[in-house]
C-alpha cells in the first residue's frame, strides 16, 4: 500500500465516524462502543501515530510489535496478611480490597515481592558517601561478650599493665634523684650536717665553677705592672724559714710533689722541678694526678695546681699548713686570670717562686723595682732575669736540710751551738 493510499484511507475513516444520524455515525444518547481492534496489517507504526500513519521508511514484511502483557491472574490477587519474613521480604494485603460478594469488584492486593537490600556505605546514613570519611569502628577485641545486652569494656588487663609501667617509672625516677642527691651531698657539698654548711657548700660550688672557667681571663699581662702583683703574698715581710717534719729529712728533704696541673702548664712545671733538683738538699718525687682546679690540699705532700682565681691581685700563691713551726702540707697555686695568656717567662718565674716557698724558703728581696738579683725568690718586674733558683736559694736549702745542729752549755753558762753540713 502506497503512502497516498494510506492517507486516503485514514481520511475516509475519520469522516465516517463523525456526524449525527448518518449511517456510519452513532445515534445521540446511545452508549459508546469501543471500536474493534485493528488487524495486524493495519496497526500503525510509531512514526506518525498521532495521525494513524504508518512508517514510510519501514521495510515490508517487518514483524508486528509484541502484544501487551496479560492482566494479573486471580491467584496473584488473593488477599494476604502483612508479616515480617526477614531481610527485605514483605507481604501485605490491601485494606481496601473487597470480597466477591461485597458489591464490587475486588481490588487487587500487593504482590509479595523480595526487595534486595540497598548497600549503605559504612559510616553514612543514607545518601551518597562520596567525599565522606568512613566512621571509625570500635575494636570488638576490647570488649567482653554481651551479657543482658550490656557491653563491658575489656581494658582491665591493659590498665594493669599501664599502671605497672607508671609505678616502675616513678620508682626509677626516685632512685635516680636519690643517687644524684647523695652524690651532691657527699662530694659536691662535702657532707654538710646542717643547712648552714649546705649553704657554704653551694657557695663553694659557684667558686669551683669559676675556677675552671677561663672565658674571662686576661688576654695579655703586658699592660699591667707585674711588680704590683706581689702585695697579697702571704710570705711578704716574713724572712724566716720553716722546714718539713724530721721524718721527711734524711740526708736532705724527701718530698713528693703532686702534679695537678692541666696540659698548658707541664712545660713550666718540668723546667722548674728540674732546676730545683740541682740542689743536694732536695730529693723530689713527682706524681702526675688528675687535674684539680679546686687545688685540694693533701697532707704530707706539696700540691701544684692551676685555676682561674679571678682578679685577686696575685699571679701565684703558696699556702703552707704550719703546725708548731713545721710544714705539714703545701699547695702552690697558679692564677690563670693573669697567667693563662701570659708569656713563658712570667709563668716560669711564678712556678719557680711558689715551689720555692713550698720548700720553706723566704723571699730574698721584696722590692720589685730594684736591680734583679738573679733568683726566682726575688720580687721583680723583669721576670726574664729571675726565672731560675739562685745560689743564695741553694745555700739556704742546704742549711735547712743538710746541716745538723747541736747545742752545748759550758760550766760557766756559755751556750755553744754547732752546725754540721751533712753530705748526701
Amino acid at each position: 500500500m502506497g503512502f497516498a493510499s494510506s492517507i486516503k484511507e485514514a481520511l475516509s475513516t475519520k469522516v465516517s465516524g463523525v456526524g449525527g444520524g448518518g449511517s456510519g455515525g452513532r445515534p445521540r444518547g446511545s452508549p459508546r462502543t469501543p471500536p474493534p481492534p485493528p488487524s495486524s496489517s493495519s496497526v500503525p507504526q510509531r512514526w506518525g501515530s498521532k495521525f494513524g500513519l504508518s512508517n514510510p521508511f519501514s521495510k515490508a514484511g517487518s514483524p508486528p510489535p509484541p502484544p501487551p502483557p496479560p492482566p494479573p491472574s486471580s491467584s496473584s490477587l488473593a488477599p494476604r496478611s502483612g508479616r515480617w519474613t526477614g531481610g527485605s521480604k514483605f507481604s501485605f494485603s490491601s485494606p481496601f480490597s473487597k470480597t466477591a460478594g461485597g458489591g464490587g469488584a475486588p481490588s487487587p492486593s500487593l504482590e509479595e515481592r523480595t526487595v534486595p537490600p540497598t548497600p549503605s556505605p559504612r559510616g553514612s546514613v543514607g545518601g551518597s558517601s562520596r567525599g565522606k570519611k568512613p566512621a571509625k569502628r570500635k575494636d570488638p577485641a576490647l570488649y567482653d561478650d554481651f551479657d543482658n545486652d550490656d557491653a563491658q569494656p575489656r581494658q582491665r588487663e591493659g590498665d594493669a599493665k599501664s599502671g605497672g609501667r607508671r609505678a616502675c617509672l616513678c620508682v626509677t625516677t626516685l632512685a635516680v634523684l636519690g643517687v644524684v642527691g647523695y652524690l651532691t651531698w657527699k662530694y659536691a657539698l662535702d657532707e654538710p650536717t646542717d643547712w648552714e654548711e649546705a649553704r657554704e657548700g653551694f657557695s663553694d660550688l659557684d667558686e669551683k665553677w669559676d675556677n675552671m672557667n677561663f672565658t674571662n681571663v686576661l688576654d695579655s699581662i703586658e699592660g699591667l705592672d707585674f711588680g704590683d702583683l706581689f702585695g697579697s703574698d702571704p710570705m711578704e715581710g716574713d724572712a724566716t724559714y720553716r722546714t718539713w717534719p724530721a721524718e721527711y729529712i734524711d740526708g736532705g728533704l724527701h718530698l713528693t710533689l703532686l702534679n695537678a696541673l692541666d696540659d698548658t702548664w707541664q712545660s713550666e712545671f718540668d723546667d722548674a722541678v728540674s732546676d730545683w733538683t740541682e740542689s743536694d738538699a732536695l730529693d723530689l718525687t713527682v706524681e702526675r694526678v688528675d687535674v684539680d682546679y679546686d687545688c685540694t690540699r693533701v697532707a704530707g705532700v706539696m700540691v701544684v695546681c692551676n685555676a682561674n682565681f679571678g682578679a685577686t691581685g696575685w699571679v701565684g700563691i703558696n699556702q703552707n699548713e704550719i703546725k708548731d713551726g713545721i710544714i705539714m702540707s703545701s699547695v702552690a697555686k697558679m692564677n690563670e686570670y693573669y697567667l693563662r695568656n701570659a708569656d713563658y717567662d712570667y709563668r716560669r718565674f711564678t712556678m719557680c717562686h711558689e715551689i720555692g716557698h713550698g720548700f720553706g724558703l723566704p723571699h730574698t728581696d721584696e722590692d720589685p723595682y730594684n736591680e734583679p738579683l738573679g733568683n726566682c725568690l726575688d720580687y721583680t718586674d723583669q721576670p726574664s732575669m729571675n726565672i731560675y733558683p739562685g745560689d743564695v736559694n741553694m745555700d739556704k736549702l742546704s742549711d735547712m736540710y743538710l746541716s745538723r745542729r747541736s747545742r752545748r752549755v759550758r760550766e760557766d753558762g756559755t751556750v755553744v751551738e754547732t752546725t754540721e753540713l751533712v753530705k748526701r
